[in-house]
């Protein structure tokens, strides 16, 4: 008999990171799943540590080097027995009743493809939290992630695995791709028309730690480049001058990067990002800056913490 979810959890050389998400997954109130772990070409002790579970859920595979993610989930896709797949980082972790609350939304909205919920992120040096919101689905999702940015969490992730295999649908594993090659992926899913659900409660927590591989933040905006060039001129039909639309969506990238400078005590490349911004595109500068100042206005309304 066939599992409710496939869990696919791609790892390299992190053997002690994965014992946490391994006994965050094993600990899960709702129990009919798989785990696949697909080692990426570990040299370090994982094999004997996933062995030591002894959990006959757990499915084991070693491959060589990949070079990130990408290979190592688009292997778990294609092992997956389950209708629905669930993501998770091999340094990420989730909270008990995380499956149960997911198979709850399937049970009853049977017309959806993907689900996610918010996380708690944890920066390990310093121990802190905080919240991570992602969604909501709106109509012209691709449209709203393309100008605004990703709206999921991978390791929040839950996806109907028929969906994927009928549009064809894998994790790009171009070297270009590394890093950003999971919001391509639900650029993709929402191009091709996918449902998705959002779930409002804090199901789990996106770690970043010294050897995430998210902290390489000079690869990430090259890459989320060349994506982000590819949808634009390649791929999205809803803009026709591709140019001003390109013009917005860089306008977007150089006030985020302005944002992280300015937060790091990069004053002076801070305002030459943000001045950058305002040439590519000067109204959709002010309207994004105007937006999401009123939308952290409008979350702190909402949240206390």
């Amino acid at each position: 008999m066939k599992p409710f979810f496939s869990i696919v959890i791609p790892t390299y050389n992190q053997a002690n990171q994965l014992k946490v998400t391994l006994e965050s997954v094993l600990a899960q109130t709702f129990t009919d799943f798989e785990v696949l772990v697909m080692d990426d070409g570990s040299t370090d002790n994982t094999s004997a540590m996933v062995e030591s579970f002894l959990d006959p859920r757990i499915r084991y595979e070693w491959a060589p080097n990949s070079g990130g993610p990408a290979t190592p989930r688009n292997r778990g896709i294609d092992a997956a027995r389950a209708d629905w797949i669930c993501f998770l980082d091999s340094d990420d972790r989730w909270y008990r009743d995380k499956l149960k609350k997911v198979a709850e939304v399937i049970t009853t909205t049977p017309s959806l493809d993907v689900v996610c919920h918010n996380v708690k992120r944890l920066v390990v040096a310093t121990g802190r939290k905080t919240n991570l919101r992602f969604g909501p689905f709106e109509p012209d999702f691709y449209q709203i992630m393309l100008r605004w940015g990703n709206r999921v969490s991978t390791s929040a992730v839950s996806v109907r695995r028929d969906f994927l295999n009928r549009h064809s649908l894998r994790f790009n594993q171009s070297p270009d791709y590394v890093i950003v090659e999971d919001y391509d992926m639900w650029l993709r899913v929402a191009f091709h028309g996918g449902v998705f659900n959002f779930i409002a409660d804090y199901l789990g927590e996106y770690v970043i730690a010294d050897t995430n591989i998210s902290s390489n933040l000079k690869r990430t905006e090259r890459n989320q480049l060349v994506l982000l060039r590819h949808h634009v001129y390649g791929m999205q039909t809803f803009q026709r001058d591709k140019d001003r639309l390109w013009r917005e969506i860089n306008a977007r990238l150089l006030i985020t990067k302005s944002n992280t400078q300015i937060a790091t005590k990069q004053y002076n490349v801070g305002a030459c990002s943000l001045i950058l911004a305002f040439r590519s595109s000067f109204a959709w500068s002010l309207k994004y800056i105007f937006l999401r100042m009123w939308k952290k206005a409008r979350v702190l309304e909402r949240s206390p913490d």
